[in-house]
């Protein structure tokens, strides 16, 4: 066991260990992923025949190292934090500290970011021998292929502008950014009642069922990913075109990575901002941050109230459907393992979305009322 990867998110370990394997292949690398929502005796298994190098995510490591016999990384010679800054926070900071007190002191490690902070840089300066900065852009930069923009409207009108706009990029690529799992999956239920191809990955999705998602985005059969910042770090999609902020993330770092999911190694892309009234003071920070100020997006404001009707009758019907799942997750009981967006209702994303677009029981029952609403 030669070095040890630990990233944030499940998806970005993957995505690592699958660029290990490629790049590592005509030299023989063994690569094991480990890493939560999956099967702990499997992993073990995988950890028996010694692989070169371990990817993981940090609890799922610390389970490891707990639990299972005969594991050990006392022979590690390099470990690697991707996106430091998010592993070195009070999430992720006391299982760190412990899996460090268990590994050798005298090794090789890399800390990789692209929002490297003054408060890791200092942890670095105190915990490491001799470290070393090196830096390829300026902080809080954002590429100069990106076009980003903002939207200013009411808070009430949010989902009108949300589908006016798909409809605007209809044909591109787009990742549309919700800051917790219950938006993300309403919005999805709701785009996909107005026959758009929308497809969830949040974190109470079943580990199978993220990776199906983002995988069917990659390739191209799902062309709008709803997301939390599960997917705002590190992953490498080169087929994005837009990304749209729904909901403003917390802090400056967190929309340099949301962003960053666009216009990748020399690309172009294009990034809108929403804004309401309750987000000026957010949105203000993140263009501090930038040191620029964001030109806004050109909306046909008549076109977007003309579509507030069905919206508003698509947001009820997703509510409900909401409302559903969690029924149905409360009458699974003590017994049942189903999270709450993983009832059965909503397992359809391998062929639900038809060419009169999501055909929910609700949607059914519409007939012609959920017919496909693109241009």
């Amino acid at each position: 066991m030669f070095a040890c990867v630990m990233a944030p998110t499940r998806e970005l370990a993957v995505q690592i260990a699958e660029t290990f394997e490629s790049l590592g292949s005509t030299i023989g690398v063994r690569c094991c992923v480990i890493v939560g929502g999956m099967d702990m005796m499997a992993q073990a298994i995988a950890l028996s025949k010694k692989p070169h190098v371990i990817v993981c995510t940090p609890g799922r490591l610390q389970d490891h190292l707990e639990n299972t016999k005969g594991f050990s990384l006392r022979t590690l010679k390099y470990l690697v934090l991707d996106e430091a800054d998010r592993l070195l926070d009070l999430d992720f900071g006391p299982i760190i500290d412990q899996i460090l007190k268990v590994i050798p002191k005298e090794r090789n490690t890399f800390l990789f970011s692209a929002t490297m902070t003054t408060k890791v840089a200092k942890l670095q300066r105190a915990s490491l021998n001799n470290p070393v900065k090196v830096e390829v852009a300026t902080k809080y930069s954002t590429v100069s292929t990106l076009l980003q923009h903002y939207m200013f409207f009411p808070l009430k009108h949010k989902d009108s502008y949300l589908v006016y706009l798909l409809n605007e990029l209809a044909g591109n690529s787009t990742i549309v950014f919700s800051r917790t799992c219950n938006d993300t999956q309403r919005i999805t239920l709701l785009l996909r009642n107005l026959g758009f191809p929308a497809i969830p990955l949040h974190g109470q999705l079943s580990q199978e069922k993220r990776l199906g998602a983002l995988n069917k985005f990659k390739a191209g059969n799902r062309n709008i990913l709803i997301a939390t910042d599960v997917a705002s770090r590190g992953l490498d999609i080169p087929s994005v075109d837009v990304v749209l902020n729904y909901d403003l993330p917390n802090n400056s770092k967190d929309y340099i990575h949301r962003v960053g999911r666009t216009a990748r190694a020399g690309r172009s892309g294009k990034s809108i901002t929403f804004v309401t009234q309750y987000d000026v003071e957010v949105y203000q920070r993140i263009e501090q941050a930038l040191c620029k100020k964001l030109e806004e997006f050109p909306v046909d404001k008549d076109a977007v109230m003309l579509l507030q009707e069905r919206v508003t009758e698509a947001q009820r019907f997703a509510i409900t459907e909401l409302k559903e799942q969690h029924a149905g997750r409360s009458k699974s009981g003590r017994g049942g393992h189903k999270r709450l967006f993983n009832h059965d209702d909503n397992d359809r994303d391998d062929d639900s979305v038809q060419a009169g677009g999501y055909k929910s029981k609700s949607a059914a029952a519409r007939g012609n009322k959920g017919k496909k609403m693109r241009k």
